[in-house]
């Protein structure tokens, strides 16, 4: 099943059920897509992507509005970010995350000069499983 597929199937439901948050939400996603390609030919890995995107949009919008004070605005975007990680992989836990870490770090070098390096090399390796913020606080807990 495509991702299409898959969010045109989570509309319906949405809509049977009649949660208008979760088909508001399902649609933005769908609208995503298509933006990127009208037909929603979109591989796996590019949806994860935009995905993603979306989610951290969402959560800096939420630390924004809870700092003016705007918590009717805050938990409606989290109840969205709920809805949206729901199409995201599961993220590593820390000691996974650590593990991966630590296990370039032995491949590349302990050399703090080579931190963009290792930084991409991480990324890379966990294919969108992980915060990049999480991936450098580890990478800098580790180097130091």
């Amino acid at each position: 099943m495509t991702v299409v597929e898959r969010l045109n199937d989570e509309i319906k439901t949405a809509m049977k059920a009649k949660n208008q948050r979760r088909l508001d939400v399902v649609r933005m996603l769908k609208a995503k897509i298509l933006n990127v390609n009208a037909r929603g030919e979109i591989s796996e890995e590019e949806a994860v992507k935009l995905f993603r995107s979306y989610a951290k949009t969402l959560t800096e919008t939420i630390d924004l509005a809870k700092k003016a004070g705007k918590n009717e605005i805050a938990a409606e975007t989290e109840a969205e970010l709920v809805i949206v990680k729901e199409f995201l992989p599961p993220e590593l836990t820390a000691e996974q995350l650590t593990a991966a870490v630590q296990s370039v770090i032995n491949e590349l070098g302990k050399d703090k000069s080579k931190f963009g390096l290792l930084m991409k090399t991480v990324m890379t390796k966990l294919g969108g499983q992980a915060d990049g913020a999480a991936v450098k606080d580890i990478l800098n807990k580790l180097l130091t």
